[in-house]
């Protein structure tokens, strides 16, 4: 009976987490930046929704202006007027809806047909930090963002190599003005790129 009990606790501990598939974990823009194709800052001006050819997927889809290209530079030309999509209201994560007229971060992917924001972390509204933030970025090193709302047995920590950084908690002012990124021995810590 005791192992029954124990096998059905941590089989419901792993179908919570199948469950919360489409919630947007805590990321950091170190780990939005190395996994995405490009990242831009941009001016929206122009929106519209597109329907995919079942009529089941749509997505937003804007036009904006590129004020810099952070990573994709081959993609890109500052200044130009680009065609940006974003998971539009029939996504089961729900849509990312941009104002016009406003600054944006914006990191995603190329496919055959558009460019897309990635899902959850792809649209951030513009702070001046970022470009701090982004010049500083170390693709060699790893950022785990622990989830502190979780069962530690669903999200362990992974052990600190030389090659990972476990951010410091959300929201704080370590983790917003900070970067992991190596040092002269080529051990990845914690940087501040503006003082807390």
């Amino acid at each position: 009976m005791g192992q029954r009990l124990i096998f059905l606790f941590i089989f419901l501990l792993s179908e919570f987490q199948v469950l919360l598939s489409c919630d947007c974990f805590p990321s950091h823009i170190q780990t939005d930046f190395c996994a995405s194709s490009f990242v831009i800052k941009v001016k929206v001006h122009q929106q519209e929704e597109l329907l995919t050819p079942d009529g089941f997927d749509s997505w937003l889809r804007y036009r904006v202006n590129i004020s810099n290209v952070y990573k994709g530079q081959e993609m890109f030309l500052l200044g130009n007027r680009v065609l940006i999509s974003t998971p539009g209201p029939a996504h089961s994560c729900g849509p990312q809806e941009l104002k016009l007229d406003q600054d944006y971060l914006i990191s995603g992917y190329k496919d055959e047909t558009a460019l897309r924001a990635a899902p959850c972390a792809g649209v951030k509204f513009w702070k001046p930090i970022y470009s701090s933030l982004l010049q500083n970025i170390d693709c060699g090193c790893k950022v785990f963002t622990p989830r502190t709302w979780t069962i530690p047995i669903v999200n362990p920590a992974p052990p600190k190599t030389d090659e990972t950084c476990i951010a410091p908690t959300r929201g704080t002012c370590s983790f917003k003005s900070g970067v992991c990124k190596k040092d002269p021995d080529g051990v990845c810590h914690w940087n501040l790129v503006e003082p807390c």
